[in-house]
């Protein structure tokens, strides 16, 4: 009996040790990747992180809110988080391109894959670094999966613009985007901006309850609160209660090295070089120089958009004031770290 019990304890020592061994090679493959073949640069900005250490009104000048945190600059597994209609093909076209030159992976993932949280971290969780993620996320807090969190990136834009371009892009689509993109009944189709916008309003005044921001999206089959929503992630509060939404979308901006503007496109490119040098340099030549790039820029305009009137524009604006308190703070945030870079004084 005695002899056995010791075989059982060896074994479990065994088991354990196993396992262990497991996750320690894990974690250095998602911590460390391939630093002997790919050099970390001597860039003295690399390493760094900026982010706020408290949420308050964007509308405020918030730069001595900002200090720069130590982020692991071998920890080569980057995701970038696309937003609707925010440049998204023009970046990603530009990133191919340059990250052939410096031998990283780039693996994009269909937004059919990404509805489901788990699915996603299943996919990406077990490629080698260096790795790069493309895709329509929503906002994941990989550390709940005992993983290593990714170094985000993205772009934001001006929210009634990007709205607006996307009312038209799903409808009309552009030089590689079949119209109706989205199947819109005929109904939901067929609806001017303007119908769609006030038949939402006059649904929430109806009802009694509920949000004329999020209606939109149901009547106009495109959401103006799209980037809040992706930023905040998968908690179901995040579709219903919009404050909460606003508050962690914000918060979770601390699991990004950067995050751009898409007005300010090469601006974003020279944050990237500076930041991550061997991953990112060439971003911006290629941005500039490269004609495939300059092909996508082309064929991404959207067709038959039309302007709204202005005062229909500030009744949008108006609607979205959640909207540009959070792209005003990301905003505030692109331009503090642009300092720290010494890209600008």
């Amino acid at each position: 009996m005695a002899q056995r019990n010791v075989v059982i304890i060896c074994l479990s020592f065994l088991l354990f040790g196993l396992l262990l061994g497991s996750y320690i090679d894990l974690t250095r493959q998602l911590e460390g990747g391939f630093h002997g073949i790919f050099p970390v640069s001597d860039s003295p900005n690399l390493g760094k992180r900026f982010y706020p250490r408290q949420v308050q009104n964007a509308a405020q000048n918030i730069s001595d809110q900002f200090q720069p945190i130590e982020f692991d600059p071998y920890s080569k597994w980057i995701l970038y988080n696309r937003m609707t209609k925010t440049g998204s093909r023009t970046f990603v076209s530009t990133l191919v391109r340059t990250m052939k030159k410096h031998h990283t992976n780039i693996q994009e993932f269909l937004p059919t894959l990404t509805n489901k949280e788990t699915m996603l971290v299943a996919e990406v969780s077990h490629h080698l670094l260096p790795f790069i993620v493309v895709g329509h996320h929503m906002h994941v807090n990989y550390t709940n999966y005992t993983l290593r969190q990714p170094l985000g990136i993205s772009l934001v834009r001006e929210p009634v613009e990007r709205f607006l371009s996307d009312f038209y892009y799903i409808r009309y689509g552009d030089e590689q985007t079949p119209e109706n993109l989205r199947n819109l009944s005929p109904e939901t189709y067929n609806r001017t901006l303007e119908e769609c916008v006030n038949a939402a309003i006059n649904n929430v005044k109806k009802q009694g309850i509920g949000n004329p921001v999020a209606s939109i999206g149901k009547f106009c089959g495109c959401q103006l609160n799209h980037e809040i929503v992706r930023f905040c992630g998968y908690d179901k509060r995040c579709n219903y209660d919009p404050e909460f939404a606003l508050q962690q979308a914000k918060e979770n901006l601390n699991d990004y090295i950067a995050i751009g503007l898409t007005e300010e496109l090469p601006e974003f490119f020279a944050v990237l070089e500076r930041l991550i040098p061997d991953l990112f340099e060439g971003l911006l030549q290629v941005y500039n120089e490269n004609t495939a790039v300059q092909k996508t820029i082309r064929k991404s305009k959207t067709f038959s958009k039309r302007r709204p009137s202005d005062e229909f524009l500030a009744k949008l604006r108006s609607l979205a004031f959640r909207e540009y308190d959070f792209y005003y703070y990301v905003r505030e945030r692109f331009r503090h770290l642009q300092m720290e870079l010494k890209l600008v004084r």
